[in-house]
């Protein structure tokens, strides 16, 4: 599915490439429609499997086309899917690639609902998790059993923003001949290209950067033909598709990706340098400051930087509670990558079932608060936080 212009630059291909343009419209216009008349061709691409058929709404349409085909052009990959959710897009390719007696290794510093998918769904179907510790691939090599399938990993990891060094867990999953599956959500393609890198499949919570509006919830998973052809059946019989609409939104929103991620990732950092000399903060997590442990890394996996900060407020999650509430212009809300900064505590919010121990020794500790970074204007956002945790 991936178009023919993938030579051109990033923000080209997120402005034009995938766009219909029916009827002379400058922009895929949204096709309301539920299913689609049955013609020759399509009863054709019925009988051949139905993907990019456009025979019904849950296995694809005008706008999911669309939308599919720019994520494809901008992470450099054949094909992919999109789905309602992130966590469909996630939890459809692994219960889609993983079977009874099958073996995956991850990091219990995952999103919060995958580690949840991990220890408390996928053993129900015979399938077995073993966490390792991303920042040493060496940890994920010492886990392959003989029944491994897939390493599992983030560009990023949620919410501690540690960086995962692709290459090698590339090279690791070709030695072993291993499915290298990445949720590149917080990096985005803009920052970083995975597939470029040796991974097989790229999974976006499309909900986040690449909509950037908090007006959508969405998923998508990308890769090589082959692989996104054996997820399509998955994807019809557990019907995690998403509208039309949701996907002309998800089309325009990824549209100025390029355009916004700059301004995400210079506040985040003039942010977290700011952070890292008050008073009230006992750490800063931020991958691209430079006494950080992941600098290196981060250097070589995204040099462009991220929009995200995370940092831990002296006096533990009630302190960091009373920050929270104090914020005036950044909202109290879980989710991230829209053009408003939000703010939350892992501990009580994505992260909420997981065991404590296992947050504290992924590192998030008491007092530990993520910020998804907007695109205000960055004194605004400073003299905010700055009230905000004089108020502690």
């Amino acid at each position: 599915m991936a178009s023919d212009d993938t030579d051109n630059q990033f923000a080209t291909k997120a402005v034009h490439s995938g766009t219909k343009h029916i009827e002379g419209a400058v922009n895929t216009p949204i096709f309301q429609s539920s299913t689609y008349k049955l013609t020759e061709e399509r009863y054709a691409g019925w009988a051949a499997g139905a993907q990019h058929t456009l025979l019904y709404s849950r296995l694809s349409s005008v706008n999911s086309d669309a939308a599919t085909e720019k994520i494809c052009a901008i992470e450099g990959a054949e094909d992919g899917l999109l789905f309602a959710s992130g966590m469909a897009a996630i939890s459809t390719t692994l219960l889609g690639l993983l079977s009874h007696g099958d073996h995956c290794v991850s990091a219990p510093d995952v999103y919060g609902g995958t580690y949840g998918l991990m220890t408390d769904e996928l053993p129900r179907f015979g399938i077995e998790v073993t966490f390792a510790d991303m920042t040493e691939p060496s940890s994920y090599e010492a886990a392959i059993q003989d029944n491994t399938k897939i390493l599992y990993i983030e560009t990023l990891s949620n919410p501690t923003l540690k960086v995962a060094d692709i290459p090698a867990f590339a090279e690791i999953a070709k030695r072993h001949n291993l499915l290298l599956i990445i949720d590149n959500t917080f990096a985005t393609p803009w920052a970083t290209q995975p597939i470029a890198m040796g991974c097989d499949l790229v999974i976006h919570s499309t909900t986040k950067y690449l909509g950037g509006h908090s007006d959508i919830v969405g998923g998508a998973v990308v890769g090589g033909t082959d692989l996104i052809a054996s997820l399509f059946p998955k994807k019809v019989h557990f019907g995690g598709c998403p509208d039309p609409h949701a996907c002309y939104l998800l089309e325009r929103g990824i549209r100025t990706l390029h355009a916004r991620m700059p301004i995400h990732v210079s506040n985040s950092l003039e942010l977290a340098k700011r952070l890292e000399n008050h008073p009230s903060i006992d750490s800063v997590n931020h991958p691209m400051l430079e006494g950080n442990s992941q600098y290196q890394i981060a250097q070589k996996v995204m040099p462009r930087g991220t929009g995200m900060l995370a940092f831990t407020v002296n006096g533990g999650d009630e302190a960091a509670l009373k920050f929270i509430g104090s914020l005036e212009i950044i909202f109290e809300a879980t989710s991230l990558g829209g053009v408003e900064s939000l703010v939350e505590c892992p501990f009580n919010t994505s992260h909420m079932f997981v065991p404590e121990e296992v947050r504290i020794a992924a590192g998030i500790n008491p007092g530990f608060v993520r910020m998804s970074i907007g695109i205000e204007d960055v004194e605004d956002i400073w003299d905010d936080i700055a009230q905000a945790l004089a108020s502690i």
